[in-house]
This record gives structure tokens, sequence and C-alpha cells, in this order.
């Protein structure tokens, strides 16, 4: 068993298949009993994508989407949900933007990512 730190506010969300953009965390769930590092460990991890390049989507800053993370620990809860560690990630995600079409303007194009936590936020505490 492979001990991982497990991820708080302040955590990094990383794009895995090439493209660039702005990764928000939105309204997640974080413990209000539990903490690490001084940090709240999350509960749910849901994150929106905006001004994404990338694959299809080549008119810059056009693409927008959103998903979640599901936690991967298996002996590790926070209030009976299974804590987030580093180097989980969301399933395919879809994110819709604009691409150049022949003749001049633009027309929709779609692109697929995984987002990755690469950075959990802190490194005391481990779990797995």
């Amino acid at each position: 068993m492979s001990l991982k730190n497990i991820v708080v506010e302040g955590c990094t969300l990383q794009f895995q298949n090439g493209g660039s953009g702005t990764i928000t965390i939105t309204p997640s769930q974080t413990s209000t009993k539990v903490k690490a590092d001084g940090k709240a460990v999350y509960k749910t991890l849901n994150f929106t994508i905006s001004g994404y390049t990338g694959q299809s989507i080549t008119v810059a800053g056009s693409g927008a989407g959103s998903g979640s993370i599901t936690a991967t620990a298996q002996h590790c809860k926070v209030e009976g949900q299974p804590v987030f560690l580093e180097g989980d990630q969301s399933a395919t995600i879809t994110i819709n933007g604009l691409q150049p079409v022949p003749g001049g303007g633009t027309g929709p194009a779609t692109a697929t990512e995984i987002v990755k936590i690469t950075n959990a936020g802190q490194t005391k505490a481990k779990g797995a």
C-alpha cells in the first residue's frame, strides 16, 4: 500500500491532454472537522474550466467545461467519505469551444481532457 498526500484547499489541478486554460475549484465540500497542515480536507471536488485552448479548440481561450474528481482512497475517510489523494483525476470530460471555419468566422469545436490533482496542497498528512 503506497501512501499519498491527502488533498486540501490550495491543491493544484492540471490538464493531462496538453491543453491550457484556467481550472477553478467550484463549490466543493470541505470538512468542518478535519484539517491537514491547518487546511480543510475536501469531501467533494468539483471544477470549472475557462479560457481553454487545445486540440481542435484553436480560437484562443474559447473553451469551457466542468467536471469533478472521484476520491480513490480505500483506507482513509473523512466524515464517512473517502479522501482525495494526490494523483486522483477526473474521468474524461468534454470541453466546448471554437475553431476557425473556411471563409472566415468561427464554428463549434470540442476537446477532451482529464484533470489531475498534481499537488495536494500539503505534505504532512498521507493516506491510502
